[in-house]
């Protein structure tokens, strides 16, 4: 087989990876409730059917479950976070609440798997932080509750880039009425693809095992909302500026509230208006999407 055909069986599972075929084809009785159906579960009770006394097909099956071959096991959803995050998340946002397991509990899991693995090591996060070289008490405060803290950490910071992705994608190709709750979960999803990335910096040692993140997002959000590469490309670089200027006046308005020294309200005026200044251009470019009433979108590549 050739690497061209092995790519495209790639891309094939990328898009549709579950096989929901009724494989059921005779009526059959649940061993469960008794119900006769003829489907692949129980409609009463939900048994799968063909189930029946244990047997070895039996055990097979719960080894298979157990190391992430079930479709909503956690090490399944992580290879599905690594391989196709934005098809994945895509199909959670979509209403297939079935394809992942639960977002917001495999963040607090493999966050504290990030930390079981740093103390593993032998070296706390705190000996591996880097000089954070930010004058903002809140945002240090933010940053060493985070390195206690990295699954919540990560969300809370992640949550910068909810309303950029809001304003530059809500009109996509895919997911034309993107929306605000559906971006909570896009950076959960992605909240969690750090964490992964960040068991590699602990094992290297070296925040160079960061250097994928950026990739990551551009190929989530391409697969997620269908722009063209060099659309989706410009789009995630202005969304991590704008996340980053948010961040930035939370931590100058933080200052302020309680009142530190340097804190003043001119570089907040400066940062606000300059959100608003981005925001606009998203607005506008996602307008004129709307605008020209597209079905499948001006830069759609799938």
């Amino acid at each position: 087989m050739d690497l061209r055909e092995l790519y495209r069986r790639f891309r094939a599972w990328q898009q549709n990876p579950f096989d929901y075929t009724n494989h059921s084809e005779h009526l059959v009785r649940c061993a469960n409730c008794g119900t006769e159906f003829s489907d692949n579960f129980c409609p009463r009770c939900g048994q799968k059917a063909g189930v029946g006394p244990v047997n070895w097909q039996t055990v097979r099956q719960g080894l298979m479950m157990i190391w992430g071959m079930d479709s909503r096991s956690l090490s399944y959803s992580l290879l599905q976070l690594l391989l196709r995050p934005g098809y994945l998340i895509s199909d959670y946002i979509s209403g297939k609440r079935q394809v992942s397991f639960p977002p917001v509990k495999m963040l607090l899991i493999v966050a504290v798997g990030a930390m079981i693995v740093d103390y593993l090591c032998g070296k706390p996060f705190d000996n591996m932080a880097m000089d954070k070289g930010v004058d903002f008490a809140v945002i240090d405060a933010l940053s060493d509750w985070s390195e206690s803290n990295p699954g919540w950490g990560m969300l809370v910071v992640s949550s910068m880039l909810i309303f950029p992705t809001w304003l530059y994608f809500r009109y996509a190709p895919k997911h034309r009425q993107h929306t605000l709750p559906e971006g909570f979960f896009v950076q959960v999803f992605m909240s969690s693809l750090v964490c992964l990335l960040s068991v590699f910096v602990i094992v290297i040692r070296n925040y160079w095992g960061l250097l994928p993140l950026p990739i990551y997002y551009v190929i989530t959000y391409h697969q997620l909302f269908g722009y063209g590469w060099w659309g989706t490309l410009w789009r995630t670089i202005l969304c991590f500026f704008q996340g980053l200027l948010l961040l930035a006046m939370i931590g100058l308005l933080g200052d302020i509230i309680i009142g530190t020294p340097h804190s003043e309200w001119g570089p907040v005026f400066v940062l606000f208006f300059s959100i608003i200044f981005f925001a606009l251009i998203g607005y506008g470019f996602e307008w004129r999407n709307k605008k020209r009433n597209v079905p499948n979108g001006p830069e759609m590549v799938e």
